[in-house]
């Protein structure tokens, strides 16, 4: 199979033309539209080196930048939008988010279920993962299933690896400028070029987004998701010699605005639990949230092709970051507030605050063999040191007590290494082996006194093997199936206090999953389908719990999951593309009971689904392209998203029915510049992000007066604006 892999040189100039279908992870070019309508392949570099997408034995859902501009992709929510088996949460600040692949899920504030790889450097916190707009992108991957033989120990969901415009040989850039309703304000682009030729290369690019908000508080009578971003990259790539190029890469970030614009009504007593219709009221809280963080970034790349052949590669990075939060946990306007019948809390449940400062040191080192041999091997190793310090004020509640803050170190170093093998010209089989080690340690004192808490330290580690066979049936048709262990790392909870409930030490995650699937091109490439199922074994599932004013992290000894997914996309006639993917999760909870965090009484939850895991996606989307003369090309896409049942916490209680969405797009298109008119969420669709619930939260079932109450998060509603783009 070895040569289906293109040179890496070939590779760059195919993307730049690229207009993916990411359903099935395959893309058409201009040209292609006006010579022969067919589909042409994407490259991708899931395995660590580039591939024809069609020839790689994983599910991968791949956007190429003219893909991420035409489905107007702005952030990683939309990208994940669009991708069968991926759900993402955003909750109550712009560093909480959720992300769950095929059930496997991100457990609030501990570490994450996949890896997020941007220029090769892994992100070590899922604070970073949504980190502003996306901007200047040359392509976005995402990988489904355990990723950790060659991604490392969080990589158990799956792999997230983005990819952004590298410096030119000539001078290039681009930049766009766009309004919407919210009065919102975007601006972004780059260019770069040769400072000295053939020697000295660069890149600059930016973005600013400004925006008043969707989201009105009916007490506030305001806006309370306003926003301000503003994000900076350098890139400079110096070509050393012929064998020897180091780049340069600085980011900065730097955000401000509101946060935690969270609803309150008695779902579960008005509704069953179920977030839809009369009871997704707008926010009402007398306290406005706030979030600010920063972010810097400095990472430094060298790559060496020696003499006996293959690339031997140093990836070094450093990150600092920082957050202020600021919020409020009743969300009510009463005065004072009841605990129980109480007035317990005579200003309300207000101000709470959790910031965080987080630095990151990131070293590895890879050497992979040449391309074009029968048997290709990647070789390496890794090191990732954390400081994370988290200050908990959860005000009102602490009863006077002093708020404490955590320092975490983790110290996470890794071995790996992966081989493949061409058997006959037509079978390829895989092997990839990792050994994980987290050092961690957490340090607890009083935040003002520096009272002395409690100090522990633990050691996670495992191996992780990979397994797949790859059989090309002909050029048109791939069978594959593979066998993977997943792992993250386990983590410390606040100390047990009397009546409390939780261990201080919660469990690693570890899984072990097979997929089979299919991957097919027909009408003389006209026509794609890739298939697959998959089924995972997930031992000590962690999930969320808030209980007795501490952040918790519990485990489920084991979840079983399966499914599967379809996506086809067919180039009907010339101009017209058409797509759909499908993707079916079941994951439930097996013999599981655990205390109910209210009630106190052993509750079985054998049977439950897992929170924040979407039962089915559908997408269906389509685009024409005509021309219009000499004048340039008129350019039309539809996209419908729909997402099936989810359950927000593990009690099943609270759940969203489905989430509707319909985007579209309408761009006159030059080769120097384009205007374009779209919208998203056109039908104005409302639905819950996330939800807190009565049922596992006793502040909100006993909190008063007109309780008991639930807590959740309305989605921002219809967004539309225009974009005008110039390319030079």
């Amino acid at each position: 199979m070895h040569r289906f892999i293109r040179p890496l040189g070939h590779y760059l100039v195919m993307t730049s033309a690229l207009t993916a279908v990411p359903a099935a992870s395959y893309a058409e070019t201009d040209d292609a539209a006006a010579t022969n309508s067919k589909l042409e392949e994407i490259l991708v570099t899931a395995r660590g080196r580039m591939e024809q997408l069609q020839w790689v034995p994983d599910s991968v859902t791949a956007f190429s930048s003219n893909a991420i501009t035409t489905r107007n992709i702005r952030s990683l929510d939309d990208a994940i939008t669009l991708t069968p088996g991926v759900h993402i949460v955003n909750d109550q600040d712009p560093g909480t988010n959720i992300i769950t692949v095929r059930g496997v899920s991100t457990d609030r504030l501990q570490a994450p279920s996949i890896a997020m790889v941007v220029d090769g450097v892994p992100l070590a916190d899922t604070e970073f993962f949504e980190a502003a707009r996306l901007y200047d992108l040359d392509r976005i991957e995402i990988l489904k299933g355990p990723q950790g033989a060659l991604y490392g120990k969080n990589a158990i969901g799956g792999v997230f690896n983005i990819a952004t415009r590298s410096p030119s040989e000539t001078w290039q850039g681009n930049g766009e400028v766009s309004y919407g309703n919210g009065d919102s304000f975007n601006i972004e682009g780059g260019i770069g070029g040769p400072i000295v030729e053939d020697k000295l290369l660069i890149r600059v690019s930016g973005a600013y987004y400004d925006t008043n908000g969707f989201i009105y508080n009916t007490f506030l009578k305001k806006n309370v998701d306003y926003f301000t971003s503003r994000n900076g990259r350098l890139r400079l790539l110096g070509k050393l010699s012929d064998t020897l190029t180091a780049e340069l890469r600085v980011s900065v970030l730097s955000e401000d605005g509101g946060a935690a614009y969270v609803s309150s009504n008695n779902v579960t007593g008005l509704n069953n639990g179920k977030l839809q219709g009369a009871v997704l009221t707008d926010p009402l809280g007398d306290f406005e949230g706030q979030a600010d963080r920063e972010w810097q970034q400095v990472a430094l790349t060298v790559n060496w092709e020696p003499t006996f052949g293959g690339r031997i590669t140093s990836t070094s990075a450093y990150d600092n970051y920082s957050k202020d939060f600021i919020e409020e946990l009743d969300f009510r306007n009463d005065k004072p507030l009841t605990w129980g019948g109480f007035p317990a809390y005579p200003d309300g449940v207000q101000p709470i605050s959790q910031p965080k400062d987080i630095e990151v040191w990131t070293q590895e080192l890879r050497y992979t063999s040449p391309d074009d041999k029968p048997v290709r091997w990647i070789v390496g190793a890794f090191i990732q040191d954390v400081t994370n310090v988290r200050v908990d004020d959860f005000g009102p509640l602490l009863f006077g007590a002093e708020a404490s803050r955590f320092r975490t170190k983790s110290t996470q170093t890794a071995v790996f290494g992966q081989v493949s093998v061409d058997i006959t010209p037509s079978l390829e089989a895989t092997a990839a082996l990792r050994y994980d080690r987290d050092d961690r340690r957490v340090k607890v004192r009083g935040v003002n006194s520096g009272a002395f808490v409690e100090d522990r330290d633990a050691v996670f580690d495992q191996v992780q093997p990979k397994l797949s066979l790859a059989y090309r049936i002909d050029d048109n048709h791939l069978l594959y199936g593979t066998y993977a262990h997943g792992f993250k790392t386990g983590g410390f909870n606040p100390p047990a206090g009397p009546g409390d409930i939780h261990e201080t030490l919660f469990r690693p995650e570890k899984t072990q999953s097979f997929e089979v699937g299919s991957k097919s091109t027909f009408a003389n490439g006209r026509v794609v389908i890739n298939t697959a199922a998959f089924i995972t074994n997930y031992d000590n599932y962690q999930y969320f719990a808030f209980i007795n004013g501490k952040s918790l992290a519990l485990n489920v000894k084991n979840v079983d999951v399966w499914g599967f997914e379809f996506s086809t996309a067919a180039q009907l006639f010339d101009g017209f593309t058409v797509n759909a993917a499908y993707g079916y999760t079941n994951a439930e909870i097996k013999d599981f009971s655990a205390p109910n965090p209210v009630s106190g009484l052993i509750a079985d939850y054998d049977g439950m689904k897992t929170p924040n895991n979407p039962k089915s996606t559908l997408n269906i989307g389509g685009e024409y392209r005509v021309s219009v003369g000499a004048l340039g090309d008129l350019v039309t896409r539809l996209d419908y998203t729909r997402i099936g049942r989810i359950y927000y916490e593990i009690d099943n209680v609270l759940y969203s029915p489905k989430q509707e969405m319909l985007d579209a797009r309408i761009a006159f298109e030059t080769e120097t510049w384009s205007f374009a008119i779209w919208g998203k969420n056109l039908t104005d669709n409302r639905w819950a992000i996330s939800a807190f619930g009565q049922g596992q939260q006793s502040l909100l079932a006993a909190l008063g007066p007109g309780g008991p109450f639930d807590s959740f998060t309305i989605n921002k509603g219809r967004q539309y604006g225009a974009t005008l783009s110039a390319r030079f």
